[in-house]
């Protein structure tokens, strides 16, 4: 049955009248906000572009050949650590040509100190100092997180800046939204486009293409600065729970003192598809070791699968895998490799970069939409209004 004509006609005013009241919500908190969120949008993709510099300035590790077991790195790491230092964590090289990284502390306190191995040839290559962060790393968290305020100030505004990011990015869906009819023309800029239009356009294409990773960046945001928040949120729609982390049924423990090489065999043995990232190393045999693994089936990557192993008996006790999770703790588990730009691939990293540039981009173009509009409202001067007066 057809809706009468009158009453298509109410509620097509009636869409129009919330569109406008939303394009005016949507556009002061563009003004009001705009440069806040610029500030953190910038500083985030800093921040990744300087963990990917210095990533790469690891010493590089080129001897060839099969690798040296763990317990042997540490050992020729510790000839590299400060006199009674105390080897606490091994990480596995990551790729080809990428050293083994040793941690060491002194009985659990700082100051910390991480040695670079061959894996190969067991040369140390470098320190810690080898990677100097220096004090811009400080500076770019202290923005993006803070915003230069204090900490416990900051973090809430940063977090009510993410709700305005998610509250932004969903009435700009809302606000492009096109007309029946209009769809191929409202992905791209039209051709010939310019002035005001052209502005407009861009503004709607920018939002648009970049929307689905910088709802992702507020919604992830959220999650960072009120977690409970939002667990009691996703937890109201989806199911929770995590794994039982009992051993699984197949592990068989061997008798005597495990070390760091038959721990990684043991979990490796017990969870197939799988890959060592490190190993955490018990100060003595009352602690046990943990090994973080790595899926290698196509799914997220993070948070790692944790093994945690008696040191003495060589028994798993206890097993911590995110496979096992509920939807809504795979959900939560998530929004931290998506904010950060882990364990998705190199392309969400770039994607995140790229979401930190938006701001900037529809600020831009925002405010130049806002500033036209204004010109073209505004009544000109009489003399310009009407020259036969002169």
């Amino acid at each position: 049955m057809e809706k009468p004509i009158g009453r298509i006609a109410v509620e097509g005013a009636r869409w129009r009248a919330f569109k406008r009241g939303l394009q005016t919500v949507h556009l002061w908190l563009g003004l009001i906000l705009g440069i806040p969120i610029i500030v953190i949008g910038l500083s985030g993709s800093a921040l990744l572009v300087q963990r990917e510099i210095l990533s790469y300035s690891i010493p590089a590790a080129t001897a060839t050949g099969a690798q040296a077991s763990l317990t042997r790195m540490i050992a020729a790491a510790q000839t590299g650590a400060p006199a009674n230092a105390t080897p606490r964590n091994i990480v596995l090289p990551p790729r080809a040509g990428a050293p083994a990284t040793v941690q060491f502390d002194f009985g659990g306190r700082p100051p910390r100190s991480v040695v670079y191995v061959d894996p190969v040839s067991l040369a140390v290559l470098g320190t810690d100092a080898v990677v100097a962060r220096g004090p811009i790393l400080g500076f770019l968290i202290d923005t993006h997180a803070f915003l230069g305020m204090p900490s416990t100030t900051g973090l809430r505004i940063v977090g009510w800046m993410a709700v305005a990011m998610t509250f932004m990015a969903l009435s700009g869906l809302v606000l492009w939204w096109p007309r029946k009819g209009s769809w191929l023309q409202a992905f791209w800029i039209k051709p010939g486009a310019k002035g005001l239009r052209f502005h407009v356009e861009l503004h709607h294409v920018v939002g648009f293409w970049g929307s689905a990773v910088f709802l992702a960046m507020g919604i992830s945001g959220i999650y960072l600065v009120f977690p409970e928040t939002f667990r009691h949120g996703v937890e109201a729609v989806l199911p929770a729970g995590l794994g039982s982390g009992d051993a699984p049924l197949s592990h068989q423990p061997v008798a005597g003192a495990l070390d760091a090489d038959g721990a990684v065999a043991a979990a490796l043995a017990v969870l197939p598809n799988t890959h060592a990232l490190n190993v955490q190393l018990p100060p003595n045999l009352n602690l046990p070791f943990v090994v973080q693994l790595e899926t290698t089936e196509f799914r997220p990557q993070v948070p790692p699968i944790l093994v945690s192993l008696n040191a003495r008996t060589s028994e798993i006790t206890f097993v911590d895998d995110p496979r096992t999770y509920s939807l809504g703790d795979k959900v939560l588990n998530l929004q931290h490799a998506i904010h950060f730009g882990i364990g998705l691939g190199w392309l969400w990293k770039v994607l995140v970069f790229v979401s930190g540039l938006l701001p900037l981009a529809l600020g831009i173009t925002g405010l130049t939409i806002w500033l036209k509009r204004r010109v073209r409202r505004s009544p000109l001067p009489e003399a310009l209004a009407n020259p036969a007066a002169e």
